[in-house]
């Protein structure tokens, strides 16, 4: 038979990579790892998984990437509300598209490192994207400026809502709001990069405060610790032992006790509020002011099997963990005019109704994906 009807075969068509990386839990395949010591160490010094962004195909979703790219890019100016850098974006897909891949991609070129960059320019110019089609040119024209230096570039915390690394995130713990495992997403990961805690939860605000008010209230206190009106024989504890467990810098847990003890004894022993940020939309941008306090340009939130976890919620849960999501992707950007980006998946099966965002879509960026985005078809 003549060669020009014979069939190729398939290792002809395609080319496979000697090592397929499977992206199934984001937050292990964002910083450099390969085992617990070598992922804590690339948090600490913000290195970048190399072969999350050597595996990935652009071309897919390069629409996307170029969207989010030029908002981590752009310079941050809190005093003008007429450009704001925030944005959220809602990604739908079927399972197995490579949603997960993508968001690993996002938040490990959002970490500023340059070797991942070097990858991309290096992907982009072998697919011959001149300089204003190639992805590099965020890099180049703002990325690259917010890693170095002072600044401590772009703050990326994740979260797998569902699945593998979320563990029973709302089936077990269904009490806990979503403004909760945001704030300690970015706890874990704050502490992971600095050694430090940060104060983000109400009650931790409260603690950090009481500093000011010590000597006013000092007497005070030691009488409310000791007062079994409040705390039964095992639970008191001496005013001194309280003030090493408030100032300690080992456990955010001990520290957030330390908060909750203070605030009944305002709210009951002296009968006083203390104003601190109680409401979600107060909280959050709370804890983002504090980032940038700390240094950092900006927030990439990355949230993964969104639509999964409100399958497990009530309806009064549901409505809250909603009001949270529009305060990222639309409040703290648009009104608080704060650099918040905000990146969230949900999967479909095909053939079924395509689920919804449980947002407005005036307060987000839908993008739904069709192709697959990686080389990996087991990727979710």
């Amino acid at each position: 038979m003549s060669d020009l009807f014979k069939r190729k075969t398939l290792d002809q068509l395609c080319d496979v990579p000697d090592d397929i990386i499977d992206v199934y839990v984001v937050e292990r395949h964002i910083w450099q790892g390969g085992t617990v010591e070598g992922e804590a160490e690339s948090k600490r010094k913000r290195r970048a998984e190399p072969r999350t962004v050597k595996d990935f195909l652009i071309d897919p979703v390069r629409p996307l990437l170029n969207d989010v790219l030029r908002q981590l890019a752009a310079p941050y100016d809190p005093s003008s509300k007429v450009n704001p850098i925030g944005q959220g974006w809602w990604i739908q897909a079927e399972f197995g598209s490579g949603k997960s891949h993508l968001l690993s991609f996002i938040g490990a070129v959002a970490l500023g490192d340059k070797e991942v960059w070097d990858t991309v320019n290096e992907l982009e110019t072998k697919a011959k994207k001149g300089k204003r089609e190639s992805l590099y040119q965020f890099y180049d024209s703002g990325l690259a400026k917010k890693s170095t230096g002072k600044s401590k570039g772009i703050f990326v915390a994740v979260k797998t809502l569902v699945g593998q690394g979320g563990g029973t995130i709302g089936v077990t713990d269904t009490g806990r709001k979503l403004t909760e495992y945001i704030l300690d997403a970015v706890q874990d990961q704050y502490h992971a990069e600095s050694g430090k805690p940060i104060s983000v939860y109400p009650v931790e605000v409260l603690a950090d405060r009481f500093e000011q008010d010590i000597e006013r209230y000092r007497k005070d206190l030691g009488k409310f610790l000791k007062d079994p009106k409040f705390f039964d024989e095992e639970e008191q504890e001496d005013l001194e032992k309280f003030l090493l467990d408030l100032r300690s810098n080992k456990s955010q847990a001990v520290r957030r006790d330390c908060g909750q003890k203070l605030w009944r004894f305002y709210t009951e022993y002296l009968q006083v509020t203390p104003k601190l940020p109680g409401e979600s939309e107060e909280v959050l941008k709370h804890m983002v002011e504090m980032l940038i306090a700390q240094g950092y340009e900006g927030l990439l939130l990355i949230l993964d099997e969104v639509s999964l976890f409100m399958k497990n919620r009530t309806d009064e849960q549901r409505i809250e963990d909603e009001k949270t999501l529009v305060v990222l992707s639309n409040r703290l950007a648009k009104t608080h005019c704060l650099p918040v980006c905000r990146t969230s998946t949900t999967s479909c099966c095909p053939g079924s109704a395509r689920s919804h965002s449980p947002i407005p879509s005036s307060h987000i960026s839908r993008t739904t994906i069709r192709a697959s985005l990686g080389p990996t078809p087991s990727a979710a």
